[in-house]
């Protein structure tokens, strides 16, 4: 009987950890990773232990395993079925597929090189200048074929920024232009110096929680942004520590509070409008 598996609860590594396992098993059979209900999925073919094909919709091939080290916040789960499929899609043929650790490490330089990182958020719904709405960011590159011209045709701009797949150039470049916008509004990270400047100075163990809670609340290490219901859950620690401080500074921390979200929101609505 083949290796079968379903991992409910994905963390930084897993997928590596996981395409390692396969390799070293020389399974064959597709590695399914889901980023949830709604979302599209993607796959990898392994064949006797090699990574063979990998798609998610109109991304195929080497720029899938980018995608996905990329998003690996946003997976939900990763499952392995084994067996064979009929026919392979060319397509999406791996080229770097020799050395599974080699492939990965290129992978993993790619995507700490990406410029356009830190603004691609693939859980978030967006709409675009043209009126259309999308679920998510992830639709769109499985579907990028239908938003190509409307990406092409946003002028270049002093605020372009590299990256290893080009749907991701196009998409923030829309998104730097607001061609693209999320639907979700987001907090800079650069406005929480206010708050945090409210509560110094912080002990020891004030900053290390704060900071192991506020990477907890990030997408991903090179996020420049926060959803704001995510900024809830922080604002909600800051004070929390400002009233242990005194309630005078407890009511100046919610007066900045109160006020960043109404900017936010302000922001999002006209971005949106």
């Amino acid at each position: 009987m083949g290796i079968n598996f379903h991992i409910t609860s994905v963390r930084e590594g897993t997928i590596f950890n996981v395409m390692q396992f396969l390799s070293l098993e020389k399974v064959t059979g597709i590695l399914t990773i889901s980023f949830g209900r709604q979302l599209p999925e993607s796959t990898i073919y392994f064949v006797t232990g090699n990574v063979t094909t990998a798609e998610f919709g109109a991304i195929v091939g080497d720029a899938v395993l980018d995608m996905l080290l990329c998003q690996e916040y946003a997976m939900k789960e990763v499952s392995f079925a084994p067996g064979r499929i009929s026919q392979l899609n060319e397509q999406a043929i791996i080229v770097r597929a020799s050395s599974l650790s080699g492939v990965m490490l290129n992978v993993s330089k790619d995507v700490d090189k990406c410029e356009s990182r830190p603004f691609i958020y693939g859980m978030l719904p967006m709409q675009a200048s043209d009126g259309r709405k999308v679920d998510s960011l992830l639709h769109v590159l499985y579907d990028f074929p239908k938003w190509n011209d409307f990406l092409l045709a946003v002028p270049r701009g002093d605020n372009d920024r590299g990256a290893p797949l080009p749907q991701c150039v196009l998409l923030h470049r829309a998104l730097s232009r607001s061609a693209l916008t999320y639907q979700t509004p987001l907090v800079s990270l650069k406005s929480l110096r206010s708050l945090l400047d409210i509560v110094q100075p912080l002990s020891e163990k004030e900053s290390n929680n704060l900071r192991g809670y506020m990477r907890s609340l990030l997408p991903h290490p090179k996020s420049t942004h926060m959803s704001i219901e995510r900024f809830y859950a922080f604002a909600s620690a800051i004070e929390s520590i400002a009233q242990r401080r005194s309630s005078e500074v407890g009511d100046k921390a919610r007066r900045a509070i109160h006020l960043l979200i109404q900017n936010t929101t302000k922001m999002s609505e006209t971005a949106n409008v």
